[in-house]
């Protein structure tokens, strides 16, 4: 029986959440059960969900330490459902808190190696 390893890329297509992402925003995913992206990389996949009509529930922060171990830690604590929010009222809601939170996380921690990231729960069709 041959088996073949997963390339690097496997982890985007593990969560149906992540299929919803085009590869280029999904792949830049820490988690292979969540979508849990950079700073930037939220940013587009929130662009990506409002324009593609994909319902953002809410989002909260984690933290990548620099020897890859993956939490919470003192990451921002993100928001409660906003499944009672229009699409785009929720894409701009989320948008705008990341930022700001990624700018008190950044000034609360400076000098330090561990790498903020954001986990975006979106609503499965």
């Amino acid at each position: 029986m041959l088996t073949i390893a997963p390339g690097p890329n496997y982890r985007a297509f593990r969560m149906p959440q992540l299929q919803m992402l085009p590869l280029q925003i999904a792949q830049h995913s820490i988690s292979r059960r969540e979508i849990v992206l950079p700073l930037e990389a939220a940013i587009a996949a929130i662009d990506y969900c409002a324009d593609n009509q994909i319902q953002i529930l809410g989002w909260e922060g984690w933290i990548q330490s620099s020897d890859g171990r993956v939490g919470h830690g003192n990451a921002p604590q993100g928001t409660t459902s906003l499944a009672h929010l229009s699409i785009r009222d929720a894409a701009h809601f989320c948008r705008r808190t990341i930022r700001e939170a990624a700018l008190e996380w950044t000034e609360a921690n400076p000098g330090t190696t561990d790498r903020l990231h954001f986990c975006i729960t979106v609503e499965m069709a």
